[in-house]
């Protein structure tokens, strides 16, 4: 039963060695060789139990070892659980789940202050929270956002200008002032087009972008129509500036953000990108700074991504590179000149292995 919560919270169940299995044979523990060290009715003697929970606990393939006592902890609690007790405080944690419900012995454990479930759920919880727990550490000291505060929102352009100052790679870009003739545009065919206003953060919401531009006409046509579509879906609004930005393409796409929170401080986020963020809610989220090594360990949290880590003989995409942008991104929380209430990167385009990513569109909101 815990075994199976184990498994459903990513915590592995490791099989003892042959130099455990071969120490406990010494120790005149008799078991089969699997993963669950089965006592049998011989684990109702506190010899047997006590010298299985001292070589366990000694193992150096355990981490944590989970005493289970099963009906002779309800009708001879203290002999049941004497042997769990007397092994608090050895080299490894040591936890106890009782079944059938034992109240007398979970009594004798709490008091002894072992830690002890009458749910396997609940062992499992425990269990998956104590390893996903992280030591804290000082973190950048951040004025708390005023409630009601909206702040001030960077254009496309002025987001990506932060984005160079981080380091995180984007696709080339520039601004076209559409109030008099089209000048020419300095970036090779095709490009996008997007409305650049910052108070327009959903461009796509308001047909505020056009894709796959082949050449002047087309753009010409496409700032045309992206001035008439966006004044019609937002009266009042004068579009008097386009971004040209590069096509750029990948294997995938995912969104980095930031946000400092009012409560907990500065944050950075992993999610798989593009329209898929808010369907799926598969995300990962650490406290801001991050090192590329703790970007790793987010990229392996999202599910989504595992297609990009070469899943079943398929193509690899830059992974390494993904988790310098992240770590890049997240020392938004370092920068005490710019103070950013929130950023996103969405869509962050993954090449292939060694090709990097490339950010094609950022929101940034000024604290």
């Amino acid at each position: 039963m815990v075994v199976d919560q184990l498994g459903m919270r990513n915590v592995n169940v490791e099989t003892p060695s042959d130099e455990t299995f071969s120490r406990l044979a010494a120790a005149g523990v008799k078991v089969g060789r699997g993963a669950i060290v089965d006592l049998t009715l011989a684990g109702t003697r506190y010899d047997v139990m006590k010298a299985a929970i001292d070589v366990l606990s000694s193992a150096p393939e355990f981490d944590l070892v989970v005493a289970v006592a099963g009906s002779s902890a309800r009708y001879h609690p203290d002999l049941a659980v004497r042997p769990i007790i007397d092994s608090i405080g050895g080299p490894k944690p040591l936890v106890a789940f009782l079944v059938p419900e034992a109240p007398q012995a979970l009594a004798l454990l709490t008091a002894s202050g072992v830690p002890n479930f009458r749910t396997p759920e609940a062992c499992a919880d425990a269990i998956a929270a104590a390893f996903a727990r992280r030591a804290p550490r000082a973190l950048p000291s951040h004025p708390a956002p005023r409630p009601g505060d909206k702040g001030r929102m960077l254009d496309e352009l002025q987001a990506y200008a932060v984005l160079d100052r981080l380091g995180v790679p984007r696709a080339a870009a520039v601004e076209i002032d559409v109030a008099g003739a089209l000048p020419p545009v300095d970036l090779p065919y095709p490009l996008a087009a997007k409305v650049l206003h910052a108070d327009i953060a959903h461009k796509t919401d308001v047909g505020g972008v056009l894709l796959g531009i082949r050449d002047a006409a087309s753009l010409e046509q496409a700032v045309k129509t992206i001035r008439a579509t966006v004044a019609a879906r937002r009266p009042g609004t004068v579009v008097d500036r386009i971004l040209a930005q590069s096509m750029v393409q990948g294997m995938g796409e995912v969104l980095i953000g930031y946000r400092l929170d009012p409560q907990v401080g500065p944050l950075v986020m992993l999610a798989a990108g593009g329209v898929l963020t808010e369907i799926y809610r598969d995300r990962s989220m650490r406290l801001a700074p991050v090192d590329v090594d703790t970007a790793r360990e987010m990229i392996g949290e999202v599910k989504a991504l595992r297609a990009l880590a070469g899943y079943r003989g398929k193509p690899a995409g830059d992974l390494d590179a993904l988790a310098e942008a992240i770590a890049a991104l997240s020392r938004l929380a370092l920068i005490g000149d710019l103070p950013v209430a929130e950023a996103e990167v969405n869509p962050l385009i993954v090449h292939s292995a060694g090709d990097g990513v490339t950010a094609v569109d950022a929101l940034i909101r000024l604290a």
